[in-house]
């Protein structure tokens, strides 16, 4: 018995024009409340934006943002882990030591350093409903949940091999097939999904969870069905239990339908 549907956003649900099928969302989401499935929107990305994507229902669904940094009810934010001072000492030192593009997320806002441009900030305008530019990342009065590293596609696994390496004690994932989101050791979606099943009473076995990256990994393990599309980054395929098609096919949504009629 299915009691919670999780998924992530960027290359899972999201067409690669940000869009997905809202019409057969809330046909499914009516059948969810029939049926008491809780339905959780997993991502790496902003809070605040992973709510504006659900217009109509945004209050009644449950999010696991910042890669399981913030887990929310509606508006209602629920749990938080933020970086101890530690942990962001380390990740400012990355930082310094790298030439990459980076953004900062906090519990307020993101955090981009003007150096990098007006036209990365715009960007990650897609990904970011709250981002602000600062000429440093050192003075922010903010609890800070993860940083993300910009990289080339080619140079990510050297980078992420790097990273992982030299710096055991924070834990790094592929945030997408050019980025690498750095965070407390042992932060992931499934944290996020673990602290709802203590809080729902909800067993993993009665969860299924949908991703494509290495920020999906823990997740698509955790839960009792997983499913990676057709695009996913190898990681995320060898971690669930069944490919699909893509997030431009509405793969994600036209399983979930499936599930919830067979």
């Amino acid at each position: 018995m299915i009691k919670l549907i999780a998924t992530d956003m960027d290359g899972t649900w999201l067409t690669d024009e940000k869009t997905y099928d809202e019409d057969l969302f809330l046909r499914e989401f009516a059948l969810m409340q029939e049926q008491g499935i809780k339905f959780v929107v997993a991502s790496g990305n902003q809070f605040e934006n992973l709510y504006s994507r659900f217009p109509q229902v945004a209050n009644k669904l449950y999010y696991v943002a910042e890669n399981g940094a913030l887990v929310a009810k509606g508006r209602q934010v629920i749990h938080v882990s933020s970086l101890s001072e530690q942990d962001w000492q380390t990740i400012l030192a990355i930082i310094k030591r790298f030439d990459e593009k980076v953004t900062v997320s906090g519990l307020a806002s993101a955090y981009v350093l003007t150096k990098d441009g007006a036209d990365f900030a715009q960007e990650l305008k897609k990904y970011y409903e709250k981002l602000t530019l600062v000429d440093n990342f050192e003075h922010l009065d903010d609890k800070i949940l993860k940083a993300t590293f910009e990289v080339a596609d080619e140079q990510l696994p050297v980078m992420l091999a790097l990273l992982e390496r030299e710096y055991p004690q924070l834990s790094f994932v592929a945030g997408s097939a050019n980025s690498i989101d750095m965070s407390t050791k042992g932060l992931n979606k499934a944290t996020g999904l673990k602290y709802l099943a203590t809080k729902l009473k909800i067993n993993p076995r009665e969860m299924v969870a949908f991703g494509d990256s290495g920020n999906d990994v823990g997740m698509l393990k955790y839960v009792g069905r997983s499913y990676a599309t057709g695009t996913a980054l190898p990681s995320a395929k060898r971690a669930a239990n069944h490919v699909i098609g893509s997030s431009n096919q509405s793969a994600v949504q036209k399983e979930i339908w499936r599930l919830l009629t067979e």
